[in-house]
């Protein structure tokens, strides 16, 4: 039923183009291929590569980019034809075409082993992957027939990925990681954001975006502990990464705040304990409610939820000991280690720990 949508979905707009952009799309066969008519060369290479030089300098986006694309297109081989594709790929950029000038700018890299234009086509694809980061749509299919419906997401982060493993060591490579890592925030792929900001702390260690790399992994962690608040490993990893901040940077005016994101996860965990005993309170099992409460104020002494379980207790007629704190936060952490062994297996983001720790 799904594959029988997705294709009259397509038919759909296939049929949508046909009829409501213009016929510019004709095809001819050349060299025994199905070609746009609009690629093909109708004078010599110097001649459609000049045009587009002229259209350049005028601004005139349209024309450079046919032009250079002819060039492109039918002389691939010769350094004009393969110097063409920048050029396109410029245009392209020019005419908001980020998902066309992006295919432009791989064509001229892989086109010559050594681009002359190397640098300036990297920074192009970098500011392409920002524009899809921020929003901006491709088209559909990737071709002109067919308007700019479809996200862009997953093309900036390819974007990123062959930046980075392009040029691993330089100062662009540290933007596209540091993207790279939003992009799946914002996707809620926590782990792979945390593993890019790691890179940045590993290949970067004395950085500018090293320090922010830490605090972000904080909010990262911080953000999926608000979907997970069951899942304890998270505080565990945010701890080790603000004694690793503080390490590496022991004079850094933010170290408070990495350690005000450590205690956010806290509170998040200890409202999820506070919440579970208020429902218990309120279905009629008090005893129950209160082995929530005073777990929350165990475990997470230093938090404000903390206190509102106190005053809970309170009403409930319970009070908690003094010395009895630190003695039940022990029992509590043993038997959960008791369980995870009985389990006899590490969690994913236990293995993570481990290596973050290494």
């Amino acid at each position: 039923m799904i594959k029988k949508t997705i294709s009259f979905s397509l038919a759909g707009l296939m049929t949508f183009a046909a009829l409501t952009l213009p016929l510019e799309a004709a095809y001819t066969f050349k060299d025994g291929k199905i070609v746009d008519a609009k690629l093909c060369a109708t004078m010599s290479l110097e001649e459609h590569y000049n045009a587009g030089v002229a259209a350049l300098s005028a601004q005139d986006w349209h024309t450079a980019g046919r032009q250079f694309g002819i060039a492109a297109a039918n002389f691939p081989l010769s350094p004009y034809g393969q110097e063409a594709a920048f050029y396109q790929g410029v245009a392209n950029y020019n005419m908001d075409e980020y998902d066309l000038a992006d295919q432009a700018f791989s064509d001229y890299l892989e086109g010559k082993s050594n681009p002359e234009l190397f640098e300036v086509a990297i920074e192009y694809k970098f500011a392409i992957a920002e524009k899809f980061r921020y929003g901006a749509r491709r088209r559909l299919l990737g071709t002109r027939q067919l308007p700019k419906w479809a996200s862009a997401e997953n093309n900036a982060i390819k974007i990123y990925e062959e930046i980075i493993a392009v040029v691993p060591i330089s100062e662009i490579a540290v933007q596209a990681l540091f993207s790279k890592a939003l992009m799946h925030w914002s996707q809620r792929q926590y782990n792979e954001a945390v593993e890019s900001f790691q890179m940045i702390i590993r290949r970067f260690p004395k950085h500018e975006l090293t320090p922010e790399s830490y605090l972000m992994i904080n909010r990262v962690y911080l953000d999926q502990a608000k979907w997970e608040f069951q899942n304890s490993d998270l505080l565990a990893f945010a701890e080790i990464n603000a004694r690793r901040f503080a390490l590496a940077f022991p004079r850094e005016e933010r170290l408070a705040e990495a350690e005000r994101g450590v205690l956010a996860i806290k509170e998040v965990y200890a409202r999820g304990l506070y919440e579970t005993g208020l429902f218990y309170k309120k279905i009629g099992y008090p005893r129950a409610s209160i082995l929530y409460f005073r777990t929350a104020i165990i475990q997470f002494p230093e938090t404000e939820i903390a206190n509102f379980c106190k005053t809970c207790l309170a009403r409930l007629g319970y009070e908690i000991p003094q010395e009895e704190s630190c003695k039940e936060s022990e029992n509590l952490m043993n038997q959960q280690r008791v369980m995870q062994l009985d389990d006899g297996e590490e969690s994913e983001n236990q293995r993570s720990l481990i290596n973050w720790i290494q």
